[in-house]
């Protein structure tokens, strides 16, 4: 409720001056639902405004804005407008901590439950079913911004507009099929359970020495989007290295999203945030360290392929390809013939909600759900060796005898900077794994003191087409 009295939060001296009454001020902050809260022991606080069950993270400057707009609807005067609006102070961290703690205990996604929170109730997702229940049902707070702007009106999915999206992303292959949807069930499912967690890496499928995307990896995100809530970061801009990277996520975002990140990402840095929680660090804040089952889902987009080999790296990070179907010259709104999401109406955002339901419950039943990729470890090698050594190791004839010095001459052609080559023994290895990659025999011997090489083909199963023609049918190389 709010305080009626007018003089609730300040004093008035006999020359007229109205200066703060500190516990009046507290008080009255209080009983309008202002408290703070600290994710864990470590962090930093969040101001938070509770509204019956639902809870919204609040700056510092919208306290301001409420107590502000407060003077003015309930025509306070200009004294206490003056008083309220003139010192900075007041709305500092520092003498905002007066606020009273509290523990928030809010309703969250389970191993194998989960809920999303629509306008008319509670729609909660096991791997068989789903069932709307009214809130009331639970006793526990919600985020406000979690809440989906909508009813949720159960219907047939089989005719909604984004599962044919992802059907053609997915290059209307049904394994890959499946992948996309359990990658949508995986990111909607907000339980988080540590060293199980993936970075989800949204990658073209298409081999390009200039990649430009436009394959519809946002349209993917921004489904997921009207669902939870998702913020996005520049990847391009994005420095791990600057003093406040993750200055505009706040702790309540769901899935985190690296937009279109540059060549070279170092994935290594977002090790520890995808096993272990990320690390919020604001302006003239202190740092609120979210635990792992508070943090968001990773998202990454990028035309690159994401460098790194290892079991470190592949246990953090689970790659999808799109199919090049939607390009720069056909987009979706060519192939739909008008914008998703922006011109649907009520039949078609139900068919959508009740799709991303059944993507939710196929991930709850199976996990996420891999598929054999051809012109992805074909990108990773090519960046692993680096470009310029692929392509020179594809010079080769096979079956010819060269020397390493002769090839190391001919390697030189195709590096810009000298800086960039390889040693030696390093150019050997990366020789070498080209060769078991496209399913070559590695030979070598030292004659007169001269290391020679020789790649040559081997026999393959004629019922299996072999890698390098796959790739050469599906992407013209």
């Amino acid at each position: 409720m709010n305080i009626d009295n007018t003089e609730a939060f300040w004093s008035e001296a006999e020359n007229g001056k109205l200066s703060l009454n500190n516990y009046n001020f507290k008080m009255f902050l209080e009983a309008n639902h202002f408290s703070k809260n600290k994710p864990n022991e470590n962090s930093g606080f969040n101001l938070i405004k509770k509204n019956g069950i639902f809870l919204e993270i609040k700056d510092e400057y919208e306290l301001k804005d409420y107590v502000l707009n407060y003077i003015l609807e309930n025509n306070l005067g200009q004294k206490a407008f003056n008083l309220m609006s003139g010192r900075t102070s007041i709305f500092k961290r520092d003498f905002l901590s007066m606020i009273k703690s509290e523990k928030i205990e809010v309703l969250r996604d389970t191993k194998d439950t989960s809920y999303l929170f629509y306008k008319n109730g509670v729609v909660e997702v096991n791997k068989d079913n789903a069932e709307l229940k009214p809130y009331n049902s639970y006793g526990l707070s919600i985020w406000e911004q979690q809440v989906i702007k909508r009813d949720y009106i159960q219907t047939d999915h089989h005719e909604c507009e984004y599962r044919t999206f992802i059907w053609k992303i997915a290059g209307e292959c049904t394994k890959r099929y499946a992948t996309f949807q359990s990658v949508i069930g995986y990111l909607l499912h907000s339980y988080n359970a540590g060293g199980d967690n993936k970075a989800i890496i949204l990658n073209d499928e298409l081999i390009s020495d200039d990649p430009n995307g436009r394959s519809g990896k946002g349209l993917f995100c921004n489904g997921i989007k009207h669902l939870k809530k998702v913020q996005s970061l520049d990847g391009k801009a994005f420095r791990f290295d600057s003093g406040f990277p993750y200055q505009s996520v706040k702790t309540d975002c769901q899935v985190l999203v690296w937009d279109d990140v540059r060549k070279n990402f170092p994935f290594i840095n977002l090790f520890s945030v995808i096993t272990e929680g990320i690390e919020l660090t604001y302006k003239g804040k202190d740092t609120i360290k979210l635990p792992i089952e508070d943090s968001p889902k990773i998202v990454i987009t990028t035309n690159y392929t994401i460098k790194g080999n290892g079991g470190s790296f592949e246990a953090r990070k689970f790659e999808v390809e799109l199919s090049p179907f939607f390009n720069a010259k056909y987009t979706p709104i060519h192939f739909f013939k008008h914008k998703l999401f922006d011109d649907w109406n009520g039949l078609e955002w139900a068919r959508f909600d009740s799709y991303m339901i059944e993507c939710l419950k196929k991930y709850l039943s199976s996990g996420l759900i891999p598929y054999e990729s051809i012109s992805l470890p074909y990108k990773q090698l090519e960046a692993d060796i680096t470009k310029e050594l692929f392509e020179c190791i594809k010079t080769l004839k096979n079956d010819e005898w060269i020397s390493i010095k002769d090839f190391i001459e001919r390697y030189k052609g195709f590096v810009s900077k000298m800086s960039d080559m390889k040693t030696q023994n390093s150019i050997t290895i990366s020789i070498k794994k080209y060769a078991e990659f496209f399913n070559l025999k590695y030979d070598s011997l030292t004659s007169n003191g001269v290391m020679k090489f020789m790649l040559t083909s081997q026999v393959t199963n004629p019922t299996t087409l072999d890698v390098w023609d796959e790739i050469e049918r599906n992407h013209g190389i």
